[in-house]
């Protein structure tokens, strides 16, 4: 994922074929040009090209530190109770001895 200065959508990076230079991947806090491509509802980056390394190496660090965590969207919709051991649950079979006459 790249986060761009316009502040819009992040940006993100599948597969090296995208890379100006595919012999570095880019790393958190590197300055990158790029250009963006919206598929659908994602910001792809294309082209994207190595200018400064570790120019930001702050910047990962400064944006989790300053997050607000946030407030999960999962509830729970049913609690089930402790359940009893497998062998419990599915009947052992009958055994039925008929002898021949």
């Amino acid at each position: 994922m790249i986060w761009c200065e316009d502040h819009a959508s992040l940006a993100y990076l599948q597969g090296r074929e995208n890379l100006v230079h595919a012999a570095r991947w880019p790393q958190p806090g590197d300055l990158v040009e790029l250009e963006s491509e919206i598929v659908g509802a994602l910001r792809n980056a294309r082209k994207v090209d190595l200018l400064s390394e570790q120019e930001f190496a702050h910047l990962p660090g400064m944006l989790q530190s300053t997050a607000t965590p946030a407030e999960s969207h999962l509830r729970i919709v049913s609690i089930s109770p402790a359940s009893e051991p497998r062998e419990r649950l599915i009947p052992e079979p009958e055994l039925r001895v008929a002898a021949a006459r």
